[in-house]
Formats: C-alpha cells, structure tokens, sequence
C-alpha cells in the first residue's frame, strides 16, 4: 500500500480541520481560544497547530505588546499571497512548477498548432491528447486552451494540492470547473460536513498564492461526499485589482482586531500592576 502524502495525513485528523475551520471562520486568534472553540487541551491545539503551520495552511505571529513580559501567539488561516521566499507556500508553489515540468518533459507531447486526437490538456506550452483532462495524481493540470504562464503556474499549483491531499480531480476542457471524485475524507464528511468548505478555502488559498487570475468561485455538492464540483472563473484586470483592494482592507480590519486585543491586554496588566498590595500581603507576612 503506497504511503499517504504528508498533506493528506495533516488535513485526514479532525480535530485539526475542527482548527482549521475555526480560524476560516472567526479569523486570528490565540492557542487558548482556538483550544476553547475546539474542545481540546492547550497543548494538544498547540501540537495541531504547529502541524498545520507546517504545512502552510496556517501562520503564526506574536503579539504586539509594550509592555515586558514573553507575547502571546496569535494564529491565522493562510490567506492572499506569502511573498516571503522562505515561507511554506512559496516553497510549496515552487516545488509544484518544477514536478510539472518535470512530468511534461517525460509526457510525448504535440505542439500546439498541430491538431490533436480528442480533448487536449495544455502544460508548458505543449498540448497532450488526454481523454479526460486531469489535475490530482495525473500531472497534466487540466485542460486549458490557454498558455498564458499565470494560468498555467495556478494549474500546476492546484494539480500539486490535489495530490498532496489525495484527491481524484478532473478539470473541463473548458477551465470552467474542476470535478473531485471519491472524496479521501468522505467519513469524516458523514457527519461533518463542515470539512468540504474547509477544502474549498484551502483550494482558493492555493489559487490565490500562485498568482493569476484563475479563482475557485463556487463549491457545489452533486453527490457528497463521492462527487462535487467547483466553479473556476477568470478573472478580468479590474477584478483582480479589486480583490487585491479588498485584501488589504480586511488586513487592515484583522489589525485594528489585533490592536483592541493588544490594549486590553496591556491594559489588564498595567492595572494588575498598579493594584495596591493588599495588607498582611508583604514578605514579612509570607514568611510568617
């Protein structure tokens, strides 16, 4: 039996989902209320958290503080694009571009101006016949009757996460939908089914880090959790500038959140600080 990639074991725990989709949902938040809204022991979050963020699907920072004292970690889901050269998804992107040109140069291929037998997938200029097109294990990264580099750069990137997550997939000869067939988490979408829009933001994350202007615009499950489709829309120039906008708006929000959490703080320790010792307290006292 061919062992799991690493992706796939991180994403197949629940309780990490249960993390993950906590902070798809309420966005940056600390080890002690992650723990709190998953019904886990700090340290067991911690653990699953570290995991993740290994991964790149989730990221970490201290908290801003003035005051002395070690800052607490708040932790986000991964989102817009990493442009640190040394982070997990950068790194993940362009393990994925290079495997893809990897398995084109072994592929026979047809060039593009020479008619192909049935539907043709596109990978670094150079079209396979394919019947169907594939993205998840198969490496052409799906049928795209565009060679522009950005799209073929976000087909590779979401070929390669399909994979690591153990997922089936096929993309239409028209870039318009990715199909996913016999889900790897299909137990636990039984009885959560809370796990697919997990996946969907994942996938949108992916898109997003790879930097073109495919999106993932819509999830629909046809027949979950042993088929479902996701909508793929090109986006124009004006939108890409107005989700880049948009993006540094709800930045901009997560750090106002950010510094409310930092004066409460802060506050709470310079009142804590300032209390007056309450009497009988001193060392005299104590050593009583």
């Amino acid at each position: 039996m061919a062992a799991q990639p690493p992706s796939y074991k991180t994403l197949a725990s629940l309780s990490r989902i249960n993390l993950l989709h906590q902070l798809q949902q309420r966005g940056t938040m600390s080890v002690g209320d992650l723990a709190e809204a998953a019904g886990l022991h700090h340290n067991t979050a911690r653990e699953h958290l570290d995991r993740l963020i290994s991964e790149g699907f989730v990221t970490c920072e201290p908290e801003p503080r003035q005051t002395k004292g070690r800052p607490r970690m708040l932790y986000s889901a991964a989102s817009g694009v990493d442009s640190d050269a040394s982070s997990v998804r950068v790194k993940k992107v362009e393990a994925a571009l290079i495997r893809a040109q990897q398995l084109r140069r072994m592929l026979p291929v047809t060039p593009l101006d020479q008619p192909a037998a049935g539907p043709v997938s596109v990978g670094a200029g150079c079209a396979v016949p394919e019947s169907p097109a594939s993205v998840g294990g198969a490496g052409a990264a799906g049928a795209v009757h565009s060679t522009h580099p950005a799209v073929q750069r976000q087909f590779d990137a979401l070929d390669d996460h399909l994979d690591q997550s153990g997922f089936d997939a096929r993309v239409t000869d028209d870039q318009q939908h990715v199909t996913l067939h016999d889900c790897p988490y299909s137990e636990m979408v039984k009885d959560h089914p809370e796990v697919c829009g997990v996946h969907f933001r994942l996938i949108q994350g992916v898109l997003e880090q790879a930097e073109g202007p495919l999106r993932a615009h819509q999830l629909h499950l046809i027949e979950a959790p042993r088929l479902c489709t996701i909508d793929l829309h090109h986006a124009s120039a004006e939108e890409i500038e107005a989700d880049r906008v948009a993006l540094e708006a709800a930045v901009a929000e997560a750090n106002v959140v950010v510094d409310a959490m930092v004066a409460v703080t802060d506050g709470s320790l310079e009142a804590d600080a300032a209390a007056p010792e309450p009497a009988g307290a001193g060392l005299g006292s104590r050593r009583r």
